[in-house]
C-alpha cells in the first residue's frame, strides 16, 4: 500500500513540475480525409516554456491491439516539421508500437512561445463496416506529460462530399473515459469543428465519425490484402502456416517412408516375422489385436492351447448373448508340449505373462483380469527392439510418435496459457493450431527402413492375397491347395490383419472339426468356430487391459494404443500517443 501511495505521489509530482516548466496553450489539428481513404493530419501546437528547454517530443501510436490480441497497424508517414513558421532539426525513430518525433536543436534552448507544426499523411484509419464507414481517432494522445490548456480538431471531408448525413461523437477525459465532449460544429467550409477545454497530463480529445458509404464509397480493402496485412501485423498468426510447411518438410525427410513400389498377392507371411510384429509394421504400433495374434500364432506353434469352458448350467439369455459373441464362456490356456525357450524375446514375455505361475499347467483367462496389463509395456518394448534389432526401424515407433505429441502437446498448453494469461487470443490460438499440426502428423512420423518397407510390402501381399480371395473368388493359379494346415499357418496373420472372419469363410467345409490347440466346443463347424475365435478375441483384449480401480498410475495407462480498438471512449482509436519537453 505504501509503495502504491509512493508511486501515485511522485506520478502527480512530476505532471506538476513539467507543467510549471511548460503547457501547450493549444493543440490545433486539421484532419482532411481524401477520397482514396487516408488522412492528411497537420498538428499545430502553441507551446509555451517556462524554463529553458531543447523543444518537444511527439509520439504518435501507429499499432495497437484489439480486445482478442490481434495487432493492427496503420501507415504513417511523416511530413513537414517546423518551429516558427522554419525549418528545425529533427529525430525522427519509431520504437515498438510508436512513432516518435524529437523536435529541437541539441546545442540550443528556448523560452516563452513558440508554435510546432508536425504534418504526416495516415493510411489503413478508416473501418469498414456493412453501411457505414468510421473514423475513430486519438487526436491530441493521452500520454502527454504537460497539461494542455485548449484542444480543437477540425475534420474535412473528401471535396463535394455531402456532410447532411454524417454522425460525430467526441470523448475526453482519461484513458478509458466514456464522458462526451462538446457537440461537433460545422464551420462555413463544411468542416466539422471539435473542442475541448483543458486537458490535464493523461487525458485527451477523441473524435468518432460515421459517414455513410452511399455518400462516400470508398471501397474497401481486398480479402487477399486484409489478409496480406493482418499476416504483416500479426506475424504470429502465420505460425501455423510455417508450422504446417515445416512438418510437410519434415515428415519427407525423416517421416516418410520409402517407397513400398508394387504389391503382388503373397501366399506366405515374411519369414522370420511373426503376426505381432506384421500386424505392428501395418500402423506402426501395437494394438491388441496384435497381443490377440501372438496369442493364436503361440497356440497353432504348439506353444499352449485354448480350451472353450461353458458353464455347467447355461440361461437362455446366456446362450443368446453366445450367438452375438458376449456369452459366458470361459476360455483357459493350458501349456503346450513345445517348451518356451525357442521363442521370441516379445513372445517369450507374453507366454510368462499368460502364465504367471511357473509350476501351474493352465491358467483361466478370468484369472487374469487386473493383472495381465502390467505385462503390457514389456511385451511392447521386446516387438520394438525386435523390430529395430532386424533393422525394419532405426527408433522405436511409438517413442518417434511420444515425442511430437508432447512437442504439439507442449505448445497447445502453450497457446491456452498464453490467451488465458495474458489476453492475447490471437497469439494463443497461433500457438494451439500450430500445436494440433504437430499432433496431426504424429501418427505418420515413424519411419521404417527399407528394408522395413520390403517387409511390409510381404504383409500387405498377404493381407492382398486374403482379401482378393474371399471378395473377387480368385484361384490363384500358383496358390497353394487350401488345407487345414494351411489354415492354421495363416490364422494368426489373419487376425493381426483383422481378416479372420474373411479367411475363415474361405474354408467352409474343409473344417469339419476344430484344430488340435483348441477344445471344448460342443459342436463344431466353421462359422462357430469363427463366432468362437471373435469371442475370444473380445475377451483377451478385455481382459489384457483391465486393472483395479485402486492401481497406481503414473499419469498414463499401461496400454497406449489409438469497433477495432473498443471504441465509445476517450483514448480509442488509431492516432493518440503523446509528448513531453526536453
Amino acid at each position: 500500500m505504501r509503495c502504491l501511495v509512493a508511486s501515485l505521489c511522485f506520478v502527480v509530482a512530476v505532471g506538476v513540475c513539467a507543467g510549471a516548466t511548460l503547457y501547450i496553450e493549444s493543440f490545433d489539428a486539421a484532419v482532411n480525409l481524401t477520397s482514396t481513404g487516408s488522412l492528411d493530419v497537420v498538428e499545430t501546437l502553441t507551446v509555451v516554456f517556462v524554463t529553458p528547454h531543447h523543444g518537444i517530443e511527439r509520439y504518435i501510436t501507429i499499432s495497437d491491439k484489439t480486445r482478442l490480441g490481434r495487432r493492427v497497424t496503420i501507415d504513417l508517414r511523416l511530413g513537414e516539421v517546423s518551429l516558427d513558421g522554419a525549418p528545425v532539426p529533427v529525430e525522427k525513430h519509431r520504437s515498438g508500437a510508436r512513432q516518435y518525433v524529437r523536435i529541437g536543436d541539441p546545442d540550443r534552448t528556448i523560452t516563452g512561445t513558440h508554435v510546432y507544426r508536425i504534418a504526416y499523411t495516415a493510411g489503413r484509419a478508416l473501418l469498414f463496416h456493412d453501411d457505414y464507414l468510421q473514423l475513430y481517432w486519438n487526436i491530441t494522445g493521452n500520454d502527454w506529460e504537460i497539461p494542455i490548456r485548449r484542444a480543437t480538431a477540425v475534420f474535412a471531408l473528401p471535396p463535394g462530399t455531402p456532410s447532411e448525413n454524417v454522425s460525430t461523437t467526441s470523448y475526453v477525459g482519461p484513458t478509458g473515459s466514456t464522458a462526451l465532449g462538446q457537440p461537433a460544429t460545422v464551420d462555413a467550409a463544411g468542416r466539422f469543428v471539435f473542442a475541448a477545454g483543458t486537458l490535464n497530463p493523461g487525458s485527451g480529445l477523441t473524435i468518432d465519425i460515421s459517414i455513410p458509404r452511399a455518400v462516400l464509397p470508398i471501397s474497401p480493402p481486398s480479402f487477399a490484402e486484409k489478409l496480406g496485412r493482418f499476416l504483416w501485423d500479426n506475424k504470429l498468426a502465420a505460425l501455423p502456416i510455417l508450422t504446417l510447411a515445416f512438418m510437410i518438410v519434415l515428415w519427407y525427410r525423416i517421416g516418410k517412408d520409402p517407397r513400398k513400389g508394387v504389391i503382388a498377392p503373397a501366399f506366405e507371411p515374411p519369414s522370420d516375422l511373426g503376426p505381432g510384429a506384421a500386424g505392428v509394421l501395418v500402423d506402426d504400433r501395437m494394438d491388441l489385436r496384435d497381443v490377440s495374434a501372438m496369442v493364436i500364432g503361440l497356440a497353432v506353434g504348439g506353444y499352449l492351447s485354448i480350451r472353450e469352458d461353458s458353464p455347467e448350467t447355461e440361461s437362455l439369455a446366456d446362450k443368446a448373448r453366445a450367438w452375438v459373441g458376449g456369452s459366458a464362456t470361459k476360455y483357459t490356456f493350458v501349456r503346450g508340449r513345445r517348451s518356451p525357450d525357442g521363442l521370441s524375446p516379445a513372445e517369450h514375455a507374453l507366454y510368462d505373462a499368460i502364465f504367471p505361475d511357473a509350476e501351474a499347467k493352465e491358467t483361466s483367462l478370468d484369472s487374469l483380469e487386473n493383472r495381465f496389463y502390467k505385462h503390457l509395456p514389456t511385451i511392447r518394448m521386446r516387438l520394438f527392439d525386435e523390430l529395430i534389432g532386424k533393422q525394419l526401424y532405426a527408433r522405436n515407433p511409438e517413442r518417434v510418435r511420444a515425442s511430437y505429441v508432447g512437442w504439439g502437446g507442449a505448445l497447445v498448453a502453450a497457446g491456452v496459457g498464453l490467451g488465458v494469461v495474458f489476453a492475447s487470443v490471437y497469439a494463443g490460438v497461433a500457438l494451439a493450431v500450430s500445436g494440433l499440426v504437430v499432433l496431426a502428423f504424429s501418427p505418420v512420423m515413424p519411419r521404417k527402413t527399407a528394408k522395413g518397407t520390403e517387409a511390409l510390402v510381404e504383409v500387405l501381399g498377404l493381407s492382398e492375397y486374403i482379401h482378393r480371395a474371399e471378395v473377387d473368388r480368385i484361384e490363384f493359379t500358383d496358390a497353394p491347395a487350401k488345407s487345414p494346415e494351411r489354415f492354421e499357418k495363416l490364422l494368426p496373420y489373419a487376425v493381426a490383419l483383422g481378416l479372420t472372419s474373411i479367411w475363415i469363410r474361405q474354408f467352409e467345409g474343409l473344417l469339419r472339426e476344430p484344430p488340435q490347440w483348441y477344445s471344448g466346443a460342443p459342436t463344431f463347424n466353421s462359422h462357430l468356430f469363427g463366432l468362437s475365435l471373435g469371442r475370444l478375441a473380445s475377451g483377451m483384449q478385455s481382459t489384457f487391459v483391465s486393472m483395479p480401480r485402486t492401481a497406481p498410475t503414473t499419469g498414463r495407462s499401461a496400454w497406449g494404443g489409438r469497433s477495432t480498438f473498443g471504441g465509445g471512449f476517450s483514448g480509442g482509436g488509431f492516432g493518440g500517443g503523446g509528448g513531453r519537453g526536453w
